[in-house]
This record gives structure tokens, sequence and C-alpha cells, in this order.
């Protein structure tokens, strides 16, 4: 009779536990019942490990913010580079060309790079064009003379430097001609990964053809840029070939490392004196401490190439009008703050007014108060396809 009163005690607290739990979720705006009523946007993006953070994080402070969180709760999907998943601009294709409406796909963060593969796998009209007005944190963005087209909005940046040893090297170049003549001076004690692999190798061989180009190609995807400059274009590979035997050698062979991390893993392990990296993935190992402190950053005239990260609305997403929330979020100081002491990725908006940053010395060094912006579409594809076929062989 005993242990029979005492299991019925137990379910009796167990329920009130349960009401007393239910109760107090109840109270929360973007959790209980009331979150029927708040959509759910789902952010898909693709790419390191890093980016996943930053969205993560920025994610997270979205839903604990009540000014937001009773207009969308945002979760994150996303497809890491290198694994055997199926890559994101697939998934959007299978989902397009199913005829499925009303997806999960309400905002995909990627590289604007990228735009054009998925519009070559989809429609021309596949993302929506996006109204700012219905974003006030958009007057925040300052890189608004770069943006091609009004579907999409940019939320990080990303830039290439000269990344070098600066116990080896007291002087570092500052032009692209002072690049090229190092690298014959110092042989083997500069690398950059192979271009199909890493978008700092392919910076490095886009900026030698664009250097001769006018300024206007940058932003252009007309493949008369190609076509009809075939002399630039020629010359940028012969510099390329000329440059091969002075580059990073083993076992007597000269070596293009795979992908953005091989060439700063030979920086990190002092192999190499010198490669082009994304400012990004420099200050985030330095801040492990798995690159040396001597290891410093420099920018060159004229630049290597810079891109801006953002977002895009398909025509496809569920709930538009809530993604326009989300992205006006991640458009806000505080948002861009967290982006920065994630990953430190490049602001979009005035540095000056963000708060709370982790090793805010390193934004002044490397703050881009002017971007050399490239938005090239399928040209990329083809300046990848000509260095594999006529530099990659010098390498075997």
């Amino acid at each position: 009779m005993n242990r029979f009163i005492q299991k019925a005690l137990c379910a009796v607290a167990a329920c009130a536990l349960a009401l007393s739990l239910s109760a107090c979720g109840s109270t929360s705006p973007a959790t209980g019942a009331a979150s029927a009523d708040v959509p759910t946007v789902t952010i898909w993006g693709y790419g390191g490990q890093e980016v996943r953070e930053a969205l993560q994080a920025v994610a997270d402070a979205h839903n604990a913010d009540p000014a937001y969180n009773t207009k969308a709760r945002v979760e994150i999907q996303f497809v890491v580079s290198g694994t055997s998943e199926q890559s994101l601009p697939d998934r959007l294709a299978a989902a397009y060309q199913a005829g499925e409406t009303d997806t999960d796909f309400d905002i995909i963060a990627l590289d604007d790079s990228g735009i054009s593969a998925i519009l070559a796998q989809t429609s021309e009209d596949f993302f929506i064009p996006i109204d700012t007005s219905k974003i006030p944190n958009y007057e925040n963005v300052v890189f608004k003379d770069n943006i091609v087209g009004d579907t999409f909005i940019p939320y990080r940046g990303t830039a290439v430097m000269l990344a070098y040893n600066s116990e080896t090297v007291e002087n570092p170049p500052a032009t692209a001609d002072e690049l090229y003549q190092w690298i014959k001076d110092n042989p083997g004690r500069f690398a950059y990964c192979d271009p199909s692999t890493g978008g700092s190798g392919y910076t490095f061989v886009t900026t030698a053809i664009y250097n001769q180009l006018p300024d206007e190609a940058r932003m252009s995807p007309d493949t008369k840029w190609e076509t009809e400059h075939t002399a630039e274009w020629d010359n940028a590979f012969a510099l390329m070939a000329e440059l091969h035997p002075y580059l990073y050698q083993t076992a007597g062979k000269v070596q293009y490392p795979m992908k953005n991390a091989g060439s700063l893993d030979l920086l990190a392990t002092k192999q190499i004196d010198m490669t082009p990296a994304f400012v990004n993935m420099v200050l985030s190992q330095k801040n492990m401490g798995t690159m040396p402190e001597s290891i410093k950053l420099q920018p060159i005239e004229p630049a290597f190439s810079g891109a801006l990260a953002g977002f895009c609305i398909p025509k496809i997403a569920k709930d538009q009008e809530a993604a326009l929330s989300v992205i006006d979020y991640y458009l806000s100081y505080e948002a861009q703050a967290i982006g920065w002491n994630t990953m430190y990725a490049s602001p979009v908006v005035d540095t000056a007014k963000l708060e709370n940053l982790d090793h805010a010395d390193w934004l002044e060094e490397t703050n881009m108060d002017e971007l050399r912006y490239f938005s090239i579409g399928m040209i990329q594809k083809d300046i990848v396809v000509r260095w594999t076929e006529e530099i990659a062989p010098l390498a075997q």
C-alpha cells in the first residue's frame, strides 16, 4: 500500500512539474504556443565552417532579440565545403526543376560570385528583386555602389591581402610589379593555391589579367573582356608561366597547395614567407594561436580582387516578407559586430559605429575603406579552366 501511494505521489508531482514547465514556456514570445504564430525563416549557406558559425551566432542573437523574434525565428542549414553532401546549388536546382514552391529555401547566403552558377541551373528570375525600403538597416551599408542588380543584399565583405612573415620580410611588396619581382628574387619562398580549389589563388591569377584591363571590366560579366582582349589574357598567363619555376617546391617540383588553407599552412610552418590570403582566415588563425604573431597582412596596389557575401531570396521561398526582417537584423550594427567577433568578417557598415569588438586594432589595420570589387560572372570559370590547362601541367 505504501509503495502504491509513493508511486501515486510521484506521478502527481511529475504532472505538476510538467504543467509548471509548460506555463513557464508560454511566457516567451518566441517559444511555446505563441511560436506557432512566428514564421521560421531558414537561411541556407555553404562554404567553410567559420561561415556557418558566424551565421549561427547572429541567428542566435536574432532569436533572443524581442524587437525581431516576434517577426521571425531563424534557423541555419549549411553545407560545409569539401564534404560528400549534395551541393546547395544542386539542391536548389532539384527543387526548382521539380516545381516545388513554398520551400524552406527562404534565404540563400552566398558569395556573389556564386549567383551565376545557380541561375544557370534554374532560371534568370530565380532570385526575386528585394525591396530595400522594407529593410531599414540597408541604410547602414557602405558598399551600395558595388551591388549588381536588385536581388542581392551584402552582409559581409571578403578581401585578399598579401600575408607575409615579418621576421624574414622587412619590406613587403607594395605593388603588383614589386610582388612579381620579389617572387623572382626569393625563389621557393612564395606560393599560391590551385585556383580551382581556393579563392586566394584564383584572385592572384585574376588580378594579373584585370590589372591590364579598363577598370569597368571587373564589374562586367560581358565575355568581350575575354574575346576582345586576348593579348591581355595571354600576357597574364605568360606571367604565371614565367613565375612558375620560382614558386615553392618539394622534391624538386613546384607545388600548388590545395585550397586556401594549404598555402596558409605553408606560411604558418614557415616553409614559405609570403602568400595571398583571405584576411579573415589569417586573423582567425592568429586568434586561435595556430598562426605565428610574426605573420602580417599587406595590401598591394592594384589591390587583389575583393567580393561581397550576401543574401538572395529565391522565388520558391515560403515567407518572403519574414525573410526581409531577418536580413534587416543581419545588417544591424550589433549583428555586424558579432560577425567580426566570430570569424573576423569584414563589415559592410561604417566600422566606427561598431561596439564591443574583439581585436579592434586588427579591424583598423585591415579595414576595407575601398573594395576592389569584382563581378565577372562565368568568366571566372574560364580563368580557372585556362590555368588548369596551361599552368597546372608545368608542375607535373
